[in-house]
């Protein structure tokens, strides 16, 4: 039964990655194919809001390329060392930093439509290269644990050498070009789906089969928390290069101001700067206190429970009401775990992972 429900897990994983991967990698072709036309540097026949929907959607597919990584830790092909953990939580969280950092770039209004914004050019770079370094490691321990044999067992590396050697260089061309680099990179995506849907999860280790009652409700907080610290606190940082840049904060699809609260309004641009960087070190200890949860630390809980009122002061003044709900949320997951945590983690029957 726990060997049918591994393996039911790491297909569907799979099958997401697959799915994501060819389709994003149609999308992306498609707009690299049409030409453009016109003053606004929008494509034919597409005008801007359609332009700027795929270019969303292409950058939301991303979220079923994480359930790939996952899968390929499910499975058992990465080794328990630590570069290679630390490589594969460094690949979770920098493809969903770019995630959020590319769904934002689409966003911001600019004069033509060929050329990302260049704050968040800049940043969406930075984080490239991140994820690629991550995907690098992770591929690299996966060629060296063994687990996985023949070509496929170079695969995951093939992800990280990929958006470092050709991907990088194609965008410093042009963004046509890169479109084309970052369309083969996700048919790997799609070829590593392919994999996973054929595994049948007996090199699968985890600790998740073996779970105590009561983690669900804790891990299901730190997850929560990690979603809102992607959506809410790593945009800080695109952000702030865009006011360094513009001197005012960028307009999500002229609907509203991100981060335009009460103190846009009465900070001088170098206070609202600290201010939004002390924001991003909250999110950062939230997300660190939820991986403390997630190990069954009650330390975490008390940390993750203790940050909420201080986040709660940065929401009201950047007119953030969304976080709200997730914030309730986490709060209740974590007092309903709390039985599960403990004070020393090494009084938990839970392997690291």
């Amino acid at each position: 039964m726990v060997a049918n429900t591994a393996r039911t897990r790491i297909n569907v994983a799979g099958a997401a990655c697959l799915a994501a991967g060819l389709f994003g990698a149609a999308a992306t072709i498609y707009l690299a194919m049409v030409s453009p036309v016109g003053a606004g540097g929008f494509t034919f026949p597409h005008g801007a809001p359609e332009f700027i929907g795929m270019q969303m959607v292409i950058a939301l597919l991303r979220v079923p390329l994480i359930f790939g990584l996952l899968g390929l830790w499910w499975s058992g092909a990465v080794p328990a060392t630590g570069s290679a953990r630390f490589a594969r939580y460094g690949a979770f969280v920098m493809m969903a930093v770019l995630t959020v950092a590319e769904g934002l770039a689409v966003t911001v209004p600019r004069g033509p439509l060929d050329g990302t914004p260049p704050a968040f050019g800049l940043i969406y770079s930075a984080y490239t290269v991140l994820l690629g370094v991550a995907l690098l490691g992770e591929g690299l321990g996966v060629a060296r644990g063994g687990a996985w044999q023949g070509w496929k067992r170079w695969l995951p590396l093939c992800l990280g050498v990929w958006l470092l050697v050709v991907v990088l260089p194609a965008l410093a061309l042009s963004f046509d070009t890169a479109r084309w680099a970052m369309s083969a990179w996700l048919l790997l995506f799609a070829l590593l789906g392919l994999v996973l849907m054929r595994e049948d999860g007996s090199a699968a280790a985890q600790p998740t089969a073996g779970h105590r009652a009561g983690t669900t409700s804790a891990r299901s907080a730190a997850v929560v928390t990690w979603v809102y610290v992607a959506a809410f606190g790593s945009p800080v940082i695109p952000n702030a290069a865009y006011i360094l840049q513009n001197g005012w904060l960028p307009s999500f699809l002229d609907i509203f101001t991100m981060y335009g609260g009460p103190w846009s309004v009465v900070f001088e641009e170098g206070t609202f700067l600290a201010l939004l960087t002390g924001f991003l070190i909250v999110t950062l200890a939230a997300a660190w206190a939820a991986w403390l949860v997630w190990h069954g630390s009650r330390f975490g809980g008390v940390l993750s429970l203790a940050l909420l009122p201080v986040e709660a002061v940065f929401w009201l003044g950047f007119g953030l009401p969304i976080p709200w709900l997730p914030g309730l949320i986490r709060a209740g997951l974590v007092i309903a775990g709390w039985k599960s945590l403990r004070w020393a983690r090494t009084q938990t029957a839970t392997p690291p992972v």
